[in-house]
């Protein structure tokens, strides 16, 4: 199998860094030790631990990282940083990441965790609980509580309707 040469266009500008899985976290951390920026966007997710559900921080797009760097300068000291796969690459083209695409990233990640937005649901719909002892049951969306990652749905139990509160990504809309 031959080789690709890749071409290498001088200048700063952002790129998409391969990390290999789990390592996000330790290459941002060691190319920043270099001095190249870099932006690494994480999501809040509830994963279970131990049986139960809790809040962890995942990487908003596992296993890349973006740099701000010039290729010709640096490209080959952060290609072989350790937990590093390899650049984003297109063919022998390595892949930029356009400045707009990181600023509207930054903006919609305020603090570098990503906010987005909850279920948008209106009272009296249709919904199905995804987890708990209630899993693969439908109910009635009642509201978001204020202030809080929780939601209120009425639940028809034995023939009244009763009301319970829920973690929001614990519903799914129908």
């Amino acid at each position: 199998m031959q080789e690709v040469e890749i071409e290498i266009v001088p200048g700063i500008r952002w790129f998409a860094i391969q990390s290999k899985p789990g390592r996000e976290k330790e290459v941002q951390k060691r190319l920043s030790t270099l001095g190249i920026e870099v932006f690494l966007p994480w999501l809040r997710a509830r994963r279970r631990r131990h049986g139960r559900p809790q809040w962890v921080l995942v990487p908003l797009f596992p296993g890349y990282i973006f740099a701000f760097l010039d290729l010709a300068v640096s490209g080959k000291t952060a290609r072989y940083v350790p937990g590093v796969k390899d650049f984003l690459k297109f063919g022998s083209h390595v892949a930029e990441v356009p400045q707009h695409i990181v600023d509207e990233l930054r903006e919609r990640c305020p603090g570098g965790v990503a906010q987005i937005d909850p279920l948008r649901l209106t009272p009296g719909q249709i919904i199905r609980i995804q987890e708990g002892p209630f899993a693969g049951v439908e109910a009635i969306f009642e509201r978001a509580l204020k202030d809080s990652e929780r939601v209120a749905v009425l639940l028809d139990i034995l023939g009244r309707q009763t009301k319970l509160e829920l973690p929001a990504e614990a519903i799914e809309k129908l």
